[in-house]
């Protein structure tokens, strides 16, 4: 297990990608803390972590909220003397006015998804940050390892998500700063950007496999757990040398330009078809 000994917090852990994390860590050894404004979806995942023999601690909390983000801290070094990784992953994406164009988009959605997204990212980091920084300086741990988890809309827009996507960029530009602001102590930050990956609030909700096929190169959406893994990877001394990076897990999404008119999706029986023939026939073929 790569990550024994190790505590983690991973904020929005109840479930979606924020419980896949939780879950992924946990099975690589690390005691897990469920920090989630949903207490009975947080004690059920915690239930289910315990029941597969890992070690997990449920807090309520709202991160945009100093003082339950102070608590939450408490409470992981009260029960394991310590933390060692943080995933950023609380965000809100459908509330209040939220899914509107910029020019009807109210004050309060824009606040709100300042104060949970952006927000709620630098009060997590910071408090983190200062207990791992602590435990360097007394000689309790050698470094640790911040995620934040940000999305395909923190580099390109979604029609109707101007206050989300924004928060995105921001996520992004402080894992920079942050990544160069603490690597004197060893502390690793990096960004995570899903791609389609289905969950109950999911951007677009689920797609359909016709619709995966053109936009999605490798066919499928992802699920938390591939998420998670990406999560335990960065988390791992197997990343002992990747500090500042956006690490995409979207099945090439992001590499893909996709034309209205021009793309279709890829005739892969036809293709199979070829190849089972050497390609004898085939544009470029002998």
């Amino acid at each position: 297990m790569k990550l024994e000994g190790k505590v983690a917090i991973v904020t929005g852990g109840a479930q979606g990608i924020g419980g896949g994390c939780a879950t992924r860590l946990a099975e690589e050894g690390a005691a897990v803390v469920i920090a989630d404004i949903n207490e009975e979806r947080a004690r059920q995942k915690v239930a289910e972590i315990e029941q597969a023999g890992g070690q997990a601690l449920a807090v309520v909390t709202d991160v945009s909220q100093a003082d339950q983000v102070t608590r939450l801290m408490a409470a992981a070094v009260a029960r394991w003397g310590r933390i060692d990784i943080l995933v950023n992953n609380a965000a809100l994406v459908h509330h209040l006015e939220s899914n509107v164009h910029f020019l009807l988009m109210t004050e309060a959605a824009w606040q709100k998804s300042l104060a949970v997204n952006l927000t709620g990212m630098f009060l997590c980091s910071q408090q983190a940050a200062r207990q791992m920084v602590q435990q360097v300086a007394t000689g309790q741990g050698d470094g640790g390892c911040i995620i934040n988890m940000s999305s395909g809309g923190g580099s390109r827009a979604h029609r109707q998500l101007f206050n989300y996507d924004t928060t995105k960029g921001g996520i992004e530009a402080a894992t920079r700063n942050m990544a160069l602001a603490l690597a004197p102590w060893n502390i690793r930050v990096n960004t995570i950007i899903p791609g389609n990956v289905t969950v109950e609030n999911s951007l677009g909700g689920a797609i359909g496999p016709e619709a995966a096929k053109l936009t999605i190169p490798l066919g499928h959406p992802g699920t938390p757990a591939d998420i998670g893994a990406a999560a335990a990877f960065l988390a791992s001394e197997d990343a002992r040398y990747i500090t500042g990076i956006r690490l995409y897990v979207d099945a090439g999404m992001d590499i893909q330009l996709r034309s209205p008119g021009v793309d279709t999706p890829v005739d892969v029986e036809a293709i199979n078809a070829l190849a089972q023939l050497g390609f004898a026939g085939a544009a470029g073929g002998e």
